[in-house]
Formats: structure tokens, sequence, C-alpha cells
């Protein structure tokens, strides 16, 4: 090899690695789940013959990513490429909403399980709670806000009819300026939809008792 050579492809062994420090420290990437607030009833999940299916959740376009959405401003929507959610977004709610409701309707005897692939042969009254979120996202260390159109069907001697719909807009307070903080605000806004589908549920099944 021509000993010319040499300076140039040090150079360029020199500039391959300089780069490649460059591009390789990327962040990490932390994930993050919606917990739900524990009640401290346990929740019942079979064997009774009243259950209610929650589902299906639809989210909008823009929050179905893994990547968590802020606002800054009015309009103006922030993706966090390096802080996401650990699942889906439309089931961390469904997850959420079912902790919730079964350990507020134990005391019942309503079981509670998700819309898609419920075992319900035993059941004789079956409550569906469809959730459509037109809106959930919030501002780092201000508040979150969730949207959501619901409803409640029930299903009873192979008829089904829809007992109730309605609109929520529940705010939450971001308790800090971190990720973190905001998707526990939100575990707690799913958690406050939670409680007001169980009132309704309590109110209708009780209205539908023998």
């Amino acid at each position: 090899m021509n000993q010319n050579k040499y300076p140039i492809l040090l150079l360029l062994v020199s500039a391959l690695a300089f780069f490649s420090g460059c591009f390789g420290t990327s962040p990490a990437a932390r994930f993050y789940t919606l917990s739900p607030v524990e009640t401290g009833q346990p929740a019942v999940n079979s064997g009774l013959d009243v259950a209610v299916l929650v589902g299906p959740v639809t989210i909008p376009d823009y929050l179905d990513r893994r990547q968590i959405m802020t606002r800054s401003g009015r309009n103006e929507l922030v993706l966090a490429e390096f802080d996401r959610w650990g699942g889906s977004l439309d089931s961390e709610i469904t997850r959420v909403l079912i902790a919730g409701l079964g350990e507020r309707l134990a005391p019942l005897r309503i079981a509670v399980l998700p819309w898609r692939g419920a075992l319900l042969s035993d059941a004789r009254r079956i409550y569906r709670i469809p959730v459509t979120v037109s809106r959930f996202d919030g501002t780092l260390d201000e508040t979150v806000v969730l949207h959501a159109a619901w409803g409640v069907a029930v299903k009873e001697a192979k008829q089904e009819e829809t007992l109730f719909a309605t609109e929520s807009t529940i705010t939450e307070e971001v308790k800090g300026e971190d990720y973190g903080a905001l998707a526990a605000a939100m575990g707690r806004a799913v958690d406050t939809l939670g409680k007001e589908i169980a009132e309704r549920i309590s109110v209708l099944n009780e209205r539908r008792k023998d």
C-alpha cells in the first residue's frame, strides 16, 4: 500500500469513530403505565350471574402511538421520543377501568371483564361499556384532561338495549414536571371515569332487580 495513503486512512478511521460516538449515545427510552387507584376492595371476576364488559375503548389517531403526547399551547402537541407507554394506550385505559370497576362493583357481586375474550356463559345479565376517548393529554406540571363519550348497554334474555349514554370531562393536576407525574395524573383521571361508570351501573342494576 502506498505510504501516502496511511494519513488518509487514519483520518477516515478517526472520523468514523467520532461519528459513531456521537450517534451511538442516544438517551435510553423510559416506559410508563397507567396505575389504578386502589380502593382496598377485592375484585370479583367470575362465577356470578351479572357481569360488566369494558370496551371497546377507542382513542383518537394522535394518541395511537407509544410515545407520550403532551400539549404546549392550545393547538400544539409535543411528542416525547424517549418517554413511551409500556403498551398501547387504549389497552392501558381498559386495564385501569377494569381494575377500578372490579373493586367498586365487588360488593354488588358483579364481575368485571374485558369486552374481548370474556367467557360469560353463566351470566344472565351483561352490561357493556363502550368508551370513545376524544382527548387525553396534558401539560407537565399543570393539568391532564380526559374527555370521553361512554354508555351502558345491557343484554338480558338474548336482547340488548342501550340504557344510558353521556360524556365526561375530567381534569387532574399533574404533581410534577416529569412524565412519571403525568402518567400518575392520567391514571387518576381514568379512575375517576371508572367511578362515574360504577355509580351509573349501580343505579341501573338496582332498577333491574327482580
